[in-house]
């Protein structure tokens, strides 16, 4: 029986799958739907413009508008990334189920996370970050006059949070919900520092746009080495 991968090969391999054909289909499946909606919103920005209070010239209505759809475009270039992120969370247990058919084939596929099962995690996910934030307030303010903290603040909560959703979320294809989650809380170390680096892949720039995938594939080969080390000893 092979150890467990480790952190660093988990995520070269996970970086090659995102970049196959099977996990480049999801993406540019997400891409268009990302443009689609960000050239929805700039058209969106630019009509609500139309309702600005008229300032009696007809050039300077015009220039207005213009002016508030190139801004409301540059804006939108900077929240892309996290629209791609949002996108492609939609798509995780099939990016998970891609990577597990193309490196594992012999392997069990597991099982298909139900719409309920998976809204049920996701509300659950959404209320612990709500949660965390709000405690987190007063570092975040502490923050204000000392960037560093922020920084960590932000890897240390993300990492968290993200190693604790994508974990469970792919570790739901072979085991309840409540069994992946303590599955994930008896290797908490190992899904931590998983979520460390898939959030800091999230803030650099070009790299974002598939760090998710990556990471979900990953986190695909961790959970893996996890299943077969409970297996080995039972």
């Amino acid at each position: 029986m092979s150890p467990p991968i480790s952190l660093a090969a988990a995520f070269l391999k996970g970086l090659e799958d995102a970049l196959s054909p099977p996990l480049r289909a999801i993406l540019w499946r997400v891409l268009g739907l990302g443009l689609v909606l960000s050239a929805l919103l700039i058209a969106g920005a630019y009509q609500a413009l139309g309702y600005a209070p008229s300032t009696g010239w007809g050039w300077a209505d015009e220039i207005i508008r213009i002016a508030g759809g190139i801004l409301a475009a540059i804006g939108l270039a900077f929240f892309f990334p996290v629209v791609m992120t949002t996108l492609q969370s939609l798509f995780l247990d099939e990016a998970a189920a891609k990577v597990t058919a193309r490196d594992y084939p012999a392997d069990p596929p597991g099982r298909e996370v139900g719409f309920a099962e998976g809204l049920a995690s996701g509300l659950r996910f959404l209320g612990l970050a709500v949660m965390l934030n709000i405690l987190a307030l007063p570092l975040q303010l502490v923050g204000l006059f000392l960037p560093v903290v922020n920084i960590l603040l932000f890897l240390v909560l993300n990492g968290y949070l993200v190693g604790r959703e994508y974990f469970e979320q792919v570790a739901m294809r072979y085991a309840s919900a409540p069994e992946a989650a303590r599955r994930r809380r008896a290797n908490r170390g190992l899904a931590f520092g998983a979520g460390v680096l898939g959030t800091g892949l999230m803030v650099v720039p070009v790299v974002n746009l598939i760090a998710p995938l990556v990471t979900v594939a990953a986190m695909v080969h961790l959970e893996r080495g996890v299943r077969l080390g409970r297996k080995a000893q039972g």
